[in-house]
């Protein structure tokens, strides 16, 4: 349930964070064609206009970037958080038997969120994988710094006694699986 929330809330930000970039209110037209009395259309192009347009539009898309970015960041926190809490809450009621399970869950749950956070990583393509405390990624991507973000990124995350990174770089042969009883 509640990894549908954050597409959704993604969605939701992106609409308000564009919706100035509608522009209903202001004047835009920097180009102004017309015919003259011989028929001849005569084309006018205010450069000054083109480039208050242009920077006002640049000023409005970094806006609606920072916005996003914030609202991501925010929904990656409330999902990990949630699931913690839920973690805690079956670890009450259930035991110690639970304990790894969920431990592992919110170990992914949080690298998740760490990946779905960084505007470097293409996290949609990243899948992750806990057992015992070691994440294993996989997936695509289109550069090694990506690749190396990711893994770097569940290096620090809280719980992760390792990690494997099986994630695949665009035009480059996937990376060999670690041989049994490697780490």
């Amino acid at each position: 349930m509640a990894t549908r929330a954050l597409p959704i809330m993604t969605a939701v930000l992106l609409g308000i964070a564009l919706t100035p970039l509608a522009g209903c209110e202001r004047d835009i037209s920097s180009v102004h064609a017309e015919k003259d009395a011989k028929g001849k259309t005569q084309v006018q192009v205010d450069r000054e206009k083109i480039d208050q347009n242009l920077k006002q539009a640049q000023k409005d898309l970094g806006q609606a970037g920072r916005q996003i970015k914030e609202g991501v960041e925010e929904g990656a926190r409330q999902v990990g958080s949630a699931v913690e809490e839920g973690a805690k809450k079956i670890d009450a009621e259930i035991g110690p038997a639970a304990r790894e399970v969920l431990n592992d869950a919110g170990i992914t749950a949080r690298v998740k969120a760490k990946l779905i956070a960084d505007p470097e990583v293409a996290a949609i393509h990243i899948d992750v994988d806990t057992v015992d405390g070691r994440v294993t990624l996989n997936g695509k991507v289109a550069s090694a710094d990506q690749r190396a973000e990711a893994e770097k990124l569940a290096r620090h995350t809280d719980g992760v006694l390792d990690v494997v990174n099986l994630i695949q770089v665009a035009g480059q042969p996937p990376p060999a699986p670690p041989a049994s009883g490697q780490r």
